[in-house]
């Protein structure tokens, strides 16, 4: 096989092995959504990489983590949990400054999961890049509102370092 042609097929497997890459990480961001803490594990269980973040420069990624999908979207505790065990950076920050925290504070529908993230160590006192604070966030959440878990942020900002 001549030179110009072993390099085509490189590229095109090349390619093709790239574009399997970033489906099964489109796959695995999408699973972390709405999935099961069961699917979740067993995608775990097959390789998927609970910290590798979306582009920074995706609009629609903007850095998140499956983590902090997770807690924006899924409403199961469990879910949560399943990521942090497999090793999720509780702290990662997305291209705003936003943590996992902050996401489910800003959007969760669950109280729970709000609170799995503060059982685990999530630091209540972030400041994103827009000076907002997750207990900003938090009381802007109607699902939060007179539950214990807005009365644990508010401690748990209230709260000396």
């Amino acid at each position: 096989m001549k030179k110009g042609a072993m390099l085509a097929v490189f590229l095109a497997a090349f390619g093709a092995a790239s574009a399997s890459a970033q489906d099964r990480k489109g796959d695995f961001f999408d699973l972390v959504m709405a999935g099961t803490p069961q699917e979740i594990q067993a995608a775990i269980d097959r390789g998927a990489d609970v910290n590798e973040a979306l582009p920074m420069d995706d609009s629609q990624g903007s850095g998140k983590t499956p983590l902090m999908c997770a807690a924006k979207f899924n409403a199961n505790p469990e879910a949560i949990a399943v990521l942090l065990k497999a090793g999720a950076d509780i702290e990662a920050q997305n291209y705003h400054g936003w943590t996992a925290l902050v996401y489910a504070a800003k959007n969760n529908r669950n109280p729970e999961v709000v609170m799995t993230l503060l059982s685990a160590g999530a630091d209540a006192k972030v400041t994103d890049d827009y000076g907002q604070t997750v207990l900003d966030y938090a009381r802007s959440n109607f699902s939060l509102r007179g539950t214990d878990a807005l009365r644990r942020l508010e401690a748990a900002a209230a709260r000396r370092r």
